[in-house]
């Protein structure tokens, strides 16, 4: 495991940025660092979907406990309905993001024909979206949990499931 860290820190802290950036993109790099770079892209997909659902949550589309539509408090079954409506659209923009995030920095291209490296992507990123839906609006309608807790659920929820399906099935490692 030290061995792990120190390849690691070598990596970023023994190279210029103008050296670290073409390795990075050219995908020569040590797995631990392709891992580190992997769950680069995916916290900056998570960042740019849950900004997005925060906002739509706030905004456009309703869906934090205490709102008021039509001059009524918003039930949980509303908000727990929005919120599915709001990661939804969120998913939609966040997938091409992450799929062009890791073609660029993490994965290199030609096992699949583009559109179906796409697709595949596309697919696996789907199936975990919709079991996800099931866990965070399930809990909002349930047991009323607060609208940032089902988020963080269903990101949690997520990315797990992306991971294993990525390396095992998209991507074979």
């Amino acid at each position: 495991m030290i061995s792990l860290v120190s390849e690691l820190f070598a990596f970023f802290f023994k190279q210029s940025p103008a050296v670290i950036w073409r390795r990075i993109r050219g995908q020569d790099m040590p797995w631990i660092v392709q891992l580190a770079v992997y769950g680069f892209c995916g916290v900056l997909a998570t960042v740019v979907a849950v900004v997005q659902i925060v906002i739509l949550s706030k905004t456009i589309i309703p869906a934090y406990e205490g709102m008021v539509v039509d001059g009524v408090t918003m039930t949980d079954d509303l908000r727990a309905q929005n919120l599915l409506i709001n990661n939804t659209i969120a998913f939609l923009t966040t997938n091409v993001f992450a799929y062009f995030l890791n073609v660029m920095l993490v994965f290199k291209r030609g096992r699949h024909h583009p559109w179906m490296e796409f697709f595949y992507f596309t697919l696996i990123n789907g199936i975990s979206f919709t079991l996800s839906q099931v866990a965070g609006p399930w809990l909002v309608h349930r047991f009323g949990v607060p609208t940032n807790f089902a988020i963080f659920t269903n990101t949690v929820f997520a990315a797990a499931i992306n991971f294993v399906a990525r390396k095992f099935f998209v991507f074979k490692g």
